[in-house]
């Protein structure tokens, strides 16, 4: 809950403004310095796909990916033209969104001082900052992730429905763009039902009313693919070859080694039919593994988790990766995860951290079972964000309460 007389803390709107000045200026800034051309082969997927469905109108037959980000691209390039520099400019100003967001959210969850100190945090994160200019599909992630758990918080506190059916809407949008974002989804529902049923509030009807949104969201595109390809599948493929990096005979959990099919698995794949076969395929084989060899799967899926929560990331491409962005990333990440921890103190007596713990834990181990880097954990940034705003401002608050103590004494 709110502190009482934060509003007091940093009065006016000059602190909010600076915020969102710093965080459109670090996100320009990587677009100033970054040369014109994308070094990782997602990054040009995407942007190839928004060409495409720009001048053709249409998906292709691909199922690689959802078309939530595609989308997107394709409508930047029509109002801008198909420009890079124009959909990294567009890109850092949704960043700078997400951080008013962050803060904005922080504020009616924990008060002014917490709303503030996560939103600078969010302003400065250097790979928050470095997103809108790596043509991943996270930088929307994170916008779209922050306002369906706005809305969520809203629906807590209020007995109106639509609100519930808003939460749904855009959770369904969040996995049209990145489908692992499915794994916060448990954790999310779970605890906001738990916090409901603490208060003898009803928690059905505001569940089902939410799976329903997710539902008719996501349907129209789960239908579309089975017209195009002839099965049904969710969103998009690539669960199978990410679990197969993650669980097979020569795997390491290294984000720093490319991830390739060895030739044996390639030699067993090519004659399948299609991409949803070889998907099936490698499911079944990384499955096998797993429970062929338990103890090295369990030691891989906590190496997995701490690629989730590393400080800084360490990437195959090694692209922008040096002394100084190991040094910002870690930072950052310390400052979150400590602010976080102290947050944890108060878990007991605030059940709005129920609901931020339990989607973060849902999602970190929904996404371990899979090969893992340090980017996937920013679908759930914003809640680690507001979990370190509470933490640092109810330290700084137990502080300010010490000295003020001692002064009238």
């Amino acid at each position: 809950m709110p502190a009482e007389g934060s509003s007091h803390f940093l009065p006016g709107r000059a602190p909010w403004i600076a915020v969102l000045g710093v965080a459109l200026l670090a996100r320009l800034a990587f677009v100033a310095v970054l040369p014109p051309t994308i070094p990782w082969s997602d990054g040009r997927g995407y942007v190839e796909m928004g060409r495409a469905l720009l001048e053709q109108h249409t998906y292709g037959t691909q199922t690689l990916r959802g078309p939530g980000y595609v989308t997107f691209i394709a409508a930047v390039f029509a109002i801008f033209g198909p420009s890079v520099i124009a959909l990294r400019i567009v890109e850092s100003v949704l960043g700078t969104v997400s951080v008013g967001l962050i803060g904005a959210i922080g504020v009616r969850l924990f008060g002014r001082p917490a709303g503030l100190i996560a939103a600078l945090l969010a302003a400065l994160h250097p790979v928050l900052a470095f997103l809108p200019s790596t043509q991943f599909s996270e930088n929307v992630v994170v916008l779209v992730t922050t306002a369906a758990l706005g809305v969520a918080f809203a629906a807590l506190r209020r007995e109106e429905m639509w609100r519930w059916a808003a939460c749904g809407f855009l959770l369904g949008i969040v996995l049209l763009i990145r489908p692992s974002s499915v794994f916060l989804i448990p954790g999310l529902g779970a605890s906001l039902a738990l916090v409901r049923a603490v208060e003898r509030r009803a928690w059905l009807p505001p569940a089902l009313v939410c799976t329903a949104a997710i539902a008719l969201t996501v349907a129209p595109w789960i239908v579309r693919n089975h017209l195009v390809q002839g099965h049904w599948f969710f969103i998009a493929t690539g669960g199978g070859r990410q679990i197969w990096f993650g669980n097979n005979p020569n795997a390491t959990a290294d984000t720093r080694v490319p991830s390739a099919l060895d030739p044996g698995m390639q030699e067993e794949i090519r004659p399948l039919p299609d991409d949803l076969a070889r998907e099936r395929h490698l499911y079944g084989r990384a499955l096998e593994w797993m429970r062929q060899n338990p103890g090295r799967a369990a030691w891989l899926y906590v190496l997995e988790l701490r690629n989730m929560f590393a400080f800084y990331p360490e990437t195959e491409s090694r692209h922008h990766v040096n002394p100084w962005s190991r040094a910002a990333g870690g930072l950052a990440s310390a400052v979150v995860f400590a602010g976080a921890l102290l947050a944890l103190g108060r878990l007991r007596a605030d059940p709005t951290l129920w609901v931020l713990v339990g989607l973060i834990v849902s999602y970190a181990l929904g996404c371990a079972f899979f090969f893992t880097v340090m980017r996937y954990r920013m679908a759930i940034e914003p809640a680690l964000l507001w979990m370190s705003g509470s933490g640092w401002a109810g330290l700084l608050a137990a502080r300010f309460s010490r000295r003020s103590g001692s002064g009238s004494a």
